[in-house]
């Protein structure tokens, strides 16, 4: 019997194996960019019989190209995107019957948006809901809205003057107008807790070539869409959630005949909740400081006792703020948005057990007090303003 080499039997082996893994690589179930529709946002409408409505925004591969022959002044824009829709009887086979209508494949990875018909909203999202949060492909992270007074597909398909893709736009002024990033992760936790109800962002339809616009926040209870509350009220929300942790905040001062701006450094606010008299009452406590940003007013901010007196105006404008939002949420809308029910059963739970059942009857006449103390730490250069003669300064 012929004799094989240990050596050269390990060197074959070896090779074998390497042969074989060369041969069985490969990328047989890879995907191409060019095999991709890559949806930029979407919304969900109702549909009449009970079914869906769902349509898509989808980047065009050659978007922004001119069209139009030779160019010049008879040259166009073209769109950057294209916006399909489709009806079925859920989620998925709406998405199946959208799908029929490309060549390629719909990836919802890059999507940012997602937009919720108003009369959709109010009816409830918990279809929808179940459906983007079980595919792997959707991204916890995108942002919800609420096309205010329309339907889905109506803002879907709105363009917007300075971005090619319209609802880029959205999601930035979502972040740097309303400063919150209402998402779906968020919606959810929302929706699987006890004591706090979901919120979304609220966008209408503008005038003439403006496209849409922010319009404060939809409020949901037990993930229907209850009702709205305005920007202004929306900075009240921001307020006792701890989150103005930047931006301007401006006060007229009473007496002084003009407005004073500062800007904002740090927030920070607790939520504290506490029996009283075997009443459930919550205390909330808002801390902040900032620095003068713009000051015309006859007074002079580099006296002391003037800081103070614009001081006591930018509190009273944040209570203001503060209050007018708590009301609505209490007594228009009957939504607990703040989490003042969660706040009970984290820190009261004995007392949250006897309180939870009724809590939806509870929360629109809950006490609610109030402590504000945001302070100025620096005027900075911001002294009386530089148009005003000496004798109309008021330094004390």
């Amino acid at each position: 019997m012929l004799k094989i080499n240990k050596k050269y039997a390990k060197l074959l082996v070896t090779g074998n194996i390497v042969l074989c893994l060369m041969l069985l690589t490969g990328c047989w179930d890879r995907t191409e960019i060019n095999d991709l529709a890559l949806i930029t946002a979407s919304s969900y409408d109702m549909a009449p019989g009970g079914k869906l409505q769902y349509s898509v925004q989808i980047l065009l591969p050659s978007g922004g190209s001119k069209g139009g022959g030779q160019g010049g002044s008879g040259s166009q824009e073209k769109k950057s995107y294209v916006v399909e829709t489709a009806i079925g009887i859920d989620p998925g086979d709406a998405e199946k019957n959208i799908q029929k209508k490309f060549p390629r494949r719909l990836f919802r990875g890059h999507r940012r948006v997602i937009i919720f018909g108003e009369e959709l909203a109010r009816n409830g999202l918990e279809i929808m809901l179940d459906s983007i949060g079980r595919d792997p492909q959707n991204r916890l992270r995108t942002n919800v809205i609420v096309a205010k007074g329309e339907k889905g597909i109506d803002l879907l398909k709105s363009d917007y003057p300075i971005e090619r893709i319209p609802t880029e736009a959205m999601r930035e002024m979502t972040v740097l107008g309303v400063g919150i990033d209402a998402n779906i992760h968020d919606l959810l936790i929302a929706s699987s807790s006890e004591g706090v109800q979901g919120i979304a962002l609220a966008f209408e339809k503008g005038e003439g070539e403006e496209g849409f616009k922010t319009a404060g926040l939809a409020l949901f209870k037990d993930l229907k869409l209850a009702g709205y509350i305005d920007s202004e009220k929306t900075e009240g929300f921001l307020w006792i959630k701890g989150k103005q942790k930047k931006g301007i905040i401006a006060s007229e001062v009473p007496g002084y005949d003009g407005i004073v701006r500062v800007n904002i450094k740090s927030q920070e606010a607790r939520i504290v909740p506490e029996m009283k008299q075997n009443k459930p009452v919550i205390n909330i406590k808002i801390l902040g400081s900032g620095s003068i940003y713009g000051n015309n007013t006859k007074l002079d901010l580099s006296v002391p006792d003037n800081i103070k007196i614009v001081q006591k105006a930018i509190n009273e404008r944040i209570r203001k703020q503060v209050e007018n939002c708590i009301v609505s949420a209490q007594k228009e809308v009957g939504s607990d948005i703040f989490g003042f029910g969660l706040a009970f059963s984290q820190f009261k739970p004995s007392q949250w057990k006897k309180l939870e059942k009724y809590w939806g009857y509870i929360f629109p006449e809950l006490d609610v007090y109030l402590s504000v103390d945001f302070r100025i730490k620096t005027s900075g250069m911001a002294g009386p303003p530089l148009y005003l003669k000496e004798d109309e300064i008021k330094k004390k």
